[in-house]
């Protein structure tokens, strides 16, 4: 009867222990949702911020180009440098952060303990068998 009443403690803390994992696995991917949802938000800001550059640049692009094309004076070719100047800027600046989503792995943190627990617990069954 001892041993039975052991048994049941054993597998009580089991399902104890496997409950509190769970909890902790489930903050950890709140926690890395949020830092994730964070971290897109300020390049999709960035993007955005950085997009009425390409706007501008092209619009200088266009005036420049009539005028230009209408007659070449020097005040026709400042218009011309701005606008290169802020469509590469804007370019450049979307790239950048374009870059840094393509680079960022959502999750990461969680999947990997996730990983790192299944191998634990199959590994754990493999010993006990």
């Amino acid at each position: 009867m001892p041993a039975l009443m052991a048994l049941g403690t054993q597998l009580r803390d089991v399902v104890d222990g496997f409950s509190e994992l769970t909890a902790q696995h489930i903050r950890l991917a709140r926690l890395e949702l949020a830092q994730d949802a964070r971290f897109i938000g300020v390049r999709v800001g960035v993007i955005a911020a950085l997009a009425p550059l390409i706007l501008v640049g092209y619009g200088f692009l266009c005036v420049a180009l009539a005028l230009v094309l209408r007659r070449v004076m020097p005040a026709d070719l400042a218009f011309l440098l701005v606008g290169l100047v802020n469509l590469i800027g804007g370019v450049a600046g979307i790239a950048v952060a374009a870059t840094q989503l393509n680079e960022k792995k959502v999750m990461h943190e969680t999947l990997t303990e996730l990983e790192d627990t299944s191998s634990i617990v199959l590994r754990q069954e493999g010993d006990a068998k």
